[in-house]
C-alpha cells in the first residue's frame, strides 16, 4: 500500500511539473494567438492605438482550483522612452481542451513606469474565496529601481473574478511587499523591509464579500561596521492591520495606504 501510495504522489507531482512546463513551452504560441503577427515583430494596433507585446516579462500559469484553464497575463507596451514607458495589462483565460480564450481583460496604464520598473509578473492562485465559493485569483506585479544607494523593490496584489466569459477586477494596487534603503555602498545605512499577508475573515459584507484583513509585519534596520564587520546595530519591528472591506464594485484600498504604501 505505501509503495502504491508513494507511486501515486510521484505521479501526481511529475503530472503538476509536465503542466507547469507545458504552460510556458506554449506561452508564445498563445500569445500569438492572441496578437497575430506579434512574432514577426511587427507593431502592432487595436483601438488604444499601436503596442508591442513585451513576450520575456509575460507569464502564464495553470489554475489548480480549475486545472482545465490557463490564465496568462501579458505586457502591452505602449511607449517607451530611457527612462519612462506606459503600458497596459492584459489578462486571459485559456480553455486548455479547447485551445480558446474564454475571457480577456485589458487595463489601460497598469503597468506604466518610471525610474521604477516592472520586472516580474506572476499569479497568486491561493484559494481566494471572497464572496460564497467563488474563486478569485491574483496577478503580483513586481517593480524595482536600479539604484544601489537607494534600492527599492515592491509587490502589489490585484485580484480578478472569472464571470461567465468575463473578468472583474475585485481590488487592485495592494502593496504585499516593500522593500526600500538608503546607504554609501559600504554597509552604513538604513533600511526597512514590509511583508503583508492578506487574510480573509468570515465576516460577509457588501454584496456578498467577505471582508479582508491586510497582516503586514514591517523590520527597520540601521546597519554600521563594527570592529572591521558589517553588522546591525539597531532594530526594531512593528505589526499592524488594516481592513478591507466591499463597496459597490470592489475592494477599496484603506485610507492609511494613500500616504503610507506598507
Amino acid at each position: 500500500m505505501k509503495t502504491l501510495l508513494a507511486a501515486a504522489l510521484g505521479a501526481l507531482l511529475l503530472s503538476g511539473v509536465a503542466q507547469a512546463d507545458d504552460c510556458h513551452q506554449q506561452l508564445a504560441a498563445w500569445i500569438e494567438m492572441a496578437h497575430p503577427s506579434h512574432a514577426a515583430g511587427q507593431m502592432l494596433e487595436d483601438e488604444r492605438g499601436r503596442y508591442r507585446v513585451d513576450a520575456e516579462r509575460s507569464t502564464c500559469k495553470v489554475w489548480p482550483a480549475r486545472p482545465h484553464l490557463t490564465l496568462l497575463a501579458a505586457l502591452l507596451v505602449r511607449e517607451e522612452n530611457d527612462d519612462f514607458g506606459e503600458a497596459d495589462l492584459q489578462v486571459l483565460v485559456l480553455d486548455n481542451a479547447r485551445q480558446a480564450f474564454v475571457a480577456r481583460l485589458v487595463e489601460p496604464n497598469r503597468l506604466d513606469w518610471d525610474a521604477i520598473q516592472v520586472d516580474e509578473l506572476t499569479f497568486d492562485t491561493a484559494p481566494y474565496r471572497l464572496r460564497g465559493d467563488d474563486l478569485a485569483f491574483g496577478v503580483r506585479i513586481s517593480r524595482r529601481n536600479s539604484s544601489r544607494v537607494n534600492p527599492f523593490h515592491e509587490i502589489r496584489l490585484h485580484l480578478y473574478e472569472l464571470d461567465a466569459q468575463h473578468l472583474r477586477p475585485l481590488l487592485g494596487e495592494l502593496p504585499v511587499a516593500l522593500f526600500w534603503g538608503e546607504w554609501y555602498t559600504n554597509c552604513t545605512g538604513e533600511f526597512s523591509e514590509t511583508q503583508g499577508v492578506v487574510i480573509i475573515t468570515e465576516r460577509v459584507g457588501n454584496m456578498g464579500y467577505r471582508d479582508l484583513w491586510l497582516k503586514n509585519t514591517r523590520v527597520e534596520r540601521r546597519m554600521a561596521p563594527v570592529d572591521g564587520e558589517c553588522q546591525t546595530v539597531e532594530q526594531s519591528t512593528h505589526r499592524y492591520q488594516l481592513p478591507i472591506e466591499y463597496d459597490e464594485e470592489r475592494y477599496l484600498l484603506p485610507i492609511e495606504l494613500a500616504s503610507d504604501p506598507l
